[in-house]
């Protein structure tokens, strides 16, 4: 198994010489991985030396075959699994600080993974519950706009067992929208 080709899905041009007004401050990084190598308990590498800088602003794609370590790439970055070498740092401070300071990360897993016993907007208004962000009126505005980023206006009352397949990954979507992320990690969405 090799490291994921990381890529931008749209590369800017080559900007050339500097031409900010001098004293500009030019956009930091989001997101740093240096040299992450995760290697699991049986021995299978998953990744060996990955290295990936997102600037605030940035839309980057991880391109690679199925199996070469795009989703435990994601995961190591959303936090959510730890490597075996290297750094991982998030707005240039070092793993394991999301959510501090009001930066907010999200991530988008590749099935819709919504609560079947909760209304689509039960479901979306779930990470605002966990930030005890309480029942104004001001949530309520939040899950209406996530649901209408998605399309998903008036479906907001149905189970996610009433939805199809793609409607039930943009619930999943406006779900990680609706606490308005500083970052979006969203793997391999199907059918969305």
């Amino acid at each position: 198994m090799t490291a994921t080709k990381i890529m931008p899905l749209n590369p800017a041009p080559d900007p050339g010489p500097d031409t900010r007004e001098p004293g500009a401050i030019a956009p930091r990084p989001v997101l740093q991985v240096s040299g992450v190598d995760k290697i699991y308990g049986n021995g299978t590498v998953a990744l060996k030396g990955a290295d990936l800088t997102v600037k605030q602003g940035e839309f980057v794609s991880l391109l690679g075959p199925s199996g070469c370590g795009k989703s435990t790439l994601l995961r190591i970055m959303a936090g959510l699994g730890q490597v075996t070498t290297g750094n991982v740092r998030w707005w240039e401070q070092d793993y394991g600080v999301v959510g501090s300071r009001g930066r907010k990360l999200a991530f988008v897993f590749q099935n819709a993974t919504l609560m079947p016993w909760a209304r689509v907007r039960k479901n979306v208004r779930l990470p605002l519950d966990l930030e005890h962000a309480g029942k104004s009126e001001d949530v309520e505005q939040k899950i209406d706009d996530a649901l209408g980023m998605v399309g998903l206006k008036g479906f907001d009352n149905s189970f996610p067992r009433e939805l199809s397949g793609g409607m039930q990954m943009r619930a999943s979507i406006a779900r990680a929208m609706v606490t308005e992320p500083n970052l979006l990690l969203m793997d391999e969405l199907r059918g969305a």
